[in-house]
């Protein structure tokens, strides 16, 4: 005899034997298209770079598939190329994630109002995303139109990731490179609402910053970028769509956009200390999740022969996160990397970006590769559910602080603690496009 398992369990028929649903059918988008967007001002190395992404038109601006594509090329200071090989073999190349390591810093304003802005610390930002928050094919397929390549060891003039980068560069010619500019707002799916001008302006990093070499002797080498633009997706609604949208805006007042906003803090940490000076971080409200790597202060400032994103343990001993008088981790890490004593930060870090839950993802960073190959890398989660999710957390106001201890004396020339943080946030735009954000700080 056939029964249910349970009275409450539901009739279903499957897919196969449903001879009378068909698919809906897209009715409100009558035109999608990339429109390509010249600089507003002129090109110069320094920088600012200008771009009008949306010109208050009735067409509706994609955020999540509009570009930034840089042309760019290797030099002496003359202007000539330098000649890869030789013994010792000379190799250059351009760091890691270059699209996205060419900005240093960026602003945008909507209407004339900034909504988005960061420190000096974009190309960590953009770099950590990529390195963390990205699975292995995705690193070796997309993210190479970004000049992305993988690293077995951070800082190695053997990796293959390096030597890609450097065959970026090794014949004449200039080299093209393109990125989805990680703001909140570029981050989301939602179309940006119509009669928007939007200007992005970007600030370039230093050639010291961009180029990273070996061997290079008595040669200084220039980034020069020779070209910007923008590749922006628009959309055009039917009339009768586009009507309904505004009258909704004028009756509920704002449009609003859920984000997740990125920030980057940094602080210095002087020579032959033992511990970190006590830095609060954030001031605001307490983030969703952080992240913390250390990097020698020369690569931080911009070196020739040192990638800025070699993150080392610098026989760290102890680290953790301070807010609303709780501690991360709850028990102190009693730290030692030489000694293989280093398994807690490493899971933690997996599990803050939601790998140690799934068998559908992985960053590819090995246990070793964080002990010892530039991916010492921390992660704290203090969201108290899963970060996988689409939920807001409750707002908890609070100061962040990050405390850390060495076993032995920090080197000469001292560190920097790189701080990525994650925020819930919100845009409101309302009926006459004026925007509204809260400021994290």
């Amino acid at each position: 005899m056939l029964s249910r398992i349970d009275p409450k369990s539901q009739d279903f028929i499957t897919e196969e034997l449903d001879f009378s649903t068909l698919p809906a059918t897209q009715c409100g988008i009558i035109n999608s298209r990339f429109s390509y967007v010249p600089l507003k001002n002129q090109l110069t190395e320094s920088g600012p770079w200008e771009l009008n992404l949306a010109n208050n038109n009735l067409s509706y601006m994609n955020p999540k598939k509009t570009y930034i594509v840089f042309t760019f090329k290797i030099t002496d200071e003359a202007g000539n190329r330098v000649e890869m090989g030789g013994t010792p073999e000379l190799l250059y190349g351009p760091i890691n994630n270059i699209a996205h390591s060419i900005i240093k810093s960026y602003t945008m304003h909507i209407n004339g109002q900034m909504v988005f802005h960061n420190s000096t610390n974009y190309a960590y930002q953009s770099y950590l995303e990529s390195v963390l928050m990205h699975g292995e094919e995705i690193k070796n397929s997309t993210l190479t139109s970004a000049g992305f390549f993988h690293d077995e060891v951070v800082g190695s003039p053997k990796s293959s990731g390096f030597l890609k980068r450097c065959e970026m560069v090794y014949k004449d010619g200039a080299v093209q490179v393109a990125c989805n500019i990680s703001i909140d707002l570029m981050n989301q799916n939602k179309v940006l609402i119509n009669g928007c001008d939007v200007k992005l302006t970007l600030y370039p990093n230093t050639s010291e910053f961009l180029i990273e070499g070996y061997n290079l002797g008595a040669n200084k080498l220039k980034f020069h970028v020779t070209d910007v633009f923008a590749m922006v997706n628009e959309f055009d609604l039917a009339e009768g769509l586009s009507n309904e949208i505004e009258l909704a805006l004028q009756s509920h007042k704002n449009i609003q956009y859920p984000l997740i906003s990125p920030q980057v803090r940094s602080f210095y940490i002087e020579p032959n200390r033992f511990d970190a000076p006590a830095n609060t971080i954030f001031t605001s409200k307490m983030p969703r999740r952080i992240f913390v790597g250390l990097v020698s202060a020369e690569a931080y400032n911009g070196s020739y022969n040192t990638s800025p994103f070699n993150f080392q343990h610098f026989d760290i001993s102890q680290i953790h996160i301070d807010y609303c008088g709780q501690s991360v981790p709850g028990r102190p890490f009693n730290l030692d990397f030489e000694s293989g004593k280093f398994i807690e930060p490493y899971i933690l870090m997996q599990e803050a970006l939601g790998h140690a839950r799934t068998n559908f993802t992985s960053n590819s960073i090995s246990k070793e590769m964080f002990r010892s190959a530039g991916y010492t890398i921390f992660g704290f989660e203090l969201s108290v559910i899963a970060q996988d999710h689409n939920l807001f957390e409750l707002v908890k106001q609070t100061n962040v602080s990050v405390r850390l201890n060495f076993a032995k004396k920090t080197p000469a020339g001292g560190l920097y603690a790189i701080i990525y943080g994650e925020f819930d946030n919100l845009l409101n735009i309302n009926e006459l496009r004026v925007p509204l954000i809260s400021t994290i700080v």
